[in-house]
C-alpha cells in the first residue's frame, strides 16, 4: 500500500514538472496559440492529455515493472503530448528527446545510488519521491537558462533550488530513522511534495501577478499621457480658431502698419500673434504623437520640479517602434527626474537625435551619490520596493533586441544614461 500511494503521488507531481518543462521550451508557440479564439478548447486537450499520461505511465509502471515498458510509455506519451503544442517535426524531437533524457537521468541517478535494482521486479518507492525533487531541480535550472538565452530576467531564481534540496536531506533522513514507520513516511513523502509543489506554484503566480502590476502601472501611465497631450492639442486647436476667426481683424491692422511702413511694429505684432497661438505645455513637436506624448508628459514634469532643465529633440515624424521607444524614454525620464528632484541643484539634460537609422539618446541629472548595486545591476532607490528594478530591465531588454548599447556610469554629481539602437525599419 505504501508503495502504490507514493507512485502515485510521485507520477503526479511527476507530470507537473514535465508540463513545466514543456512549457519552458515552447513558451513562445503557446502564447500564440492562447490568443486565438480556441485557447480554451486547447487548455482542455492539454489537460486530458495530461490526465491520459498520468493513467497510462502509472498504470503501465504498477503492472509490469519493466524498463522497456517504461521507457516507451514516456517518450510516446511526451511526444504526444508536445504534437499539440507544435507541429514542427524538429520542435519535438528536441523537447521530447530533453525532457525525456532529464526524467530518465533524475531516475537512474536515484534508483543506482539507493535501489538494487533489476528488471522485472518492483522496488521501494520512496525512492522516488528523491527522483521528483531532482526533476524540480532540473527544471528550475533549465528554465532560468532558457530565459536567459532569451534576454529575459528569469521568472525564478536558481535558489530556488534549495528548497527540493533541503527537502531530499529531510527525506534521507527520514528513511533512514528506524523509529519512523511506513504510515510516518507516507505522510513526509505527501508534506515533501505538496511544500514543494505549492511553493513553486506560489513563486509562479507572485511572479505574475508582479509583472501584471507593473504592465496595468505602464498602461495607467499611457493613458495618463494621452489624455494630457489630448488637452494639450484641444487647447492649441482652440487658439488656432480664435485667431482664425479674428484674422480679417489682424490682417486690416497689418497692412495699415505696412502703409505706414512701420516695419518694426510689425514685425513686433506678428509676435504677439505667435505668441498667442503658442502653447506652453507644448515642449516637444516631433510629429509622433505617441512619442510627443510621453516626452511632453515628463518634461512639464521636469520644467515644474527641476531648476535647470535642457532639452534637444532631433527625431523624424515618421520614426517607428513609439511603443519601445515609450518604454526607454518613460523609464529613463522618470529615474533621471526623481533622482535630481533629490537635489539642491535639480538639473536634467536630456537629448535624443536620429540619424541614418542610429537613434542616440543621452540624460545627464543631478544626483546625491547614493547608488545601490545588486548581481552588477543598477538597484532602484525609490520607497516602492514592489516593483524593484522592473523599468530598469525592460530598458535593458529592449536595448538587447535592438542590438544596441547602453552605458550607465555617474560623475561626481552627475548621472548620466546614454544609449545608441538601430532602428532601421
Amino acid at each position: 500500500m505504501t508503495d502504490f500511494v507514493i507512485c502515485v503521488l510521485t507520477n503526479l507531481f511527476r507530470v507537473y514538472l514535465i508540463s513545466r518543462f514543456i512549457r519552458v521550451f515552447l513558451r513562445d508557440e503557446q502564447s500564440i496559440n492562447d490568443t486565438g479564439n480556441g485557447s480554451d478548447n486547447r487548455r482542455l486537450l492539454h489537460g486530458c492529455m495530461y490526465a491520459c499520461f498520468f493513467l497510462v505511465n502509472t498504470a503501465a509502471y504498477l503492472v509490469f515493472h519493466m524498463a522497456v515498458v517504461n521507457f516507451l510509455c514516456n517518450l510516446i506519451g511526451i511526444w504526444w503530448i508536445v504534437l499539440t503544442y507544435t507541429r514542427s517535426v524538429k520542435m519535438n524531437l528536441f523537447v521530447t528527446g530533453s525532457v525525456y533524457l532529464i526524467n530518465m537521468g533524475c531516475d537512474t541517478i536515484a534508483t543506482f545510488l539507493f535501489v538494487n535494482y533489476r528488471d522485472g521486479e518492483s522496488f521501494n518507492q520512496i525512492y522516488e519521491v528523491i527522483t521528483v525533487f531532482l526533476i524540480l531541480i532540473c527544471e528550475l535550472v533549465t528554465e532560468k537558462i532558457v530565459n536567459n538565452r532569451r534576454h529575459q530576467e528569469g521568472i525564478r531564481n536558481v535558489s530556488l533550488s534549495l528548497v527540493p534540496l533541503c527537502s531530499i536531506g529531510i527525506f534521507c533522513a527520514t528513511v533512514y530513522t528506524d523509529s519512523v514507520t511506513e504510515k510516518g513516511i507516507i505522510i513526509i513523502s505527501t508534506g515533501l511534495i505538496l511544500i514543494n509543489f505549492f511553493t513553486y506554484y506560489l513563486y509562479n503566480m507572485l511572479s505574475s501577478m508582479m509583472t501584471v502590476e507593473f504592465e496595468n502601472r505602464l498602461l495607467r501611465q499611457r493613458v495618463q499621457d494621452y489624455a494630457e497631450q489630448m488637452n494639450v492639442m484641444l487647447q492649441s486647436e482652440e487658439k488656432v480658431k480664435a485667431l482664425r476667426h479674428d484674422m480679417k481683424h489682424h490682417l486690416c491692422e497689418i497692412k495699415i502698419l505696412a502703409s505706414q511702413n512701420e516695419s518694426s511694429a510689425i514685425e513686433e505684432y506678428i509676435k504677439d500673434m505667435e505668441g498667442f497661438i503658442e502653447n506652453p505645455d507644448v515642449i516637444i513637436s516631433s510629429g509622433n504623437a505617441e512619442i510627443d506624448s510621453v516626452m511632453n508628459y515628463m518634461l512639464r514634469r521636469a520644467r515644474k520640479e527641476l531648476h535647470t532643465v535642457n532639452i534637444n529633440v532631433q527625431l523624424p515624424n515618421d520614426v517607428g517602434h513609439a511603443f519601445d521607444l515609450n518604454v526607454i524614454l518613460g523609464n529613463l525620464l522618470e529615474n533621471a527626474i526623481d533622482a535630481a528632484a533629490q537635489t539642491e541643484e535639480k538639473f536634467l539634460d536630456f537629448s535624443v537625435e536620429m540619424k541614418q537609422g542610429f537613434l542616440r539618446l543621452q540624460i545627464v541629472n543631478s544626483y546625491g551619490g547614493k547608488i545601490e548595486q545588486g548581481n552588477g545591476k543598477l538597484l532602484t532607490t525609490k520607497t516602492d520596493k514592489s516593483l524593484h528594478g522592473i523599468g530598469l530591465e525592460n530598458v535593458r531588454k529592449i536595448v538587447e533586441k535592438y542590438d544596441g548599447k547602453m552605458e550607465v556610469y555617474p560623475e561626481e554629481n552627475r548621472f548620466c544614461v546614454m544609449l545608441i539602437l538601430y532602428i532601421t525599419e
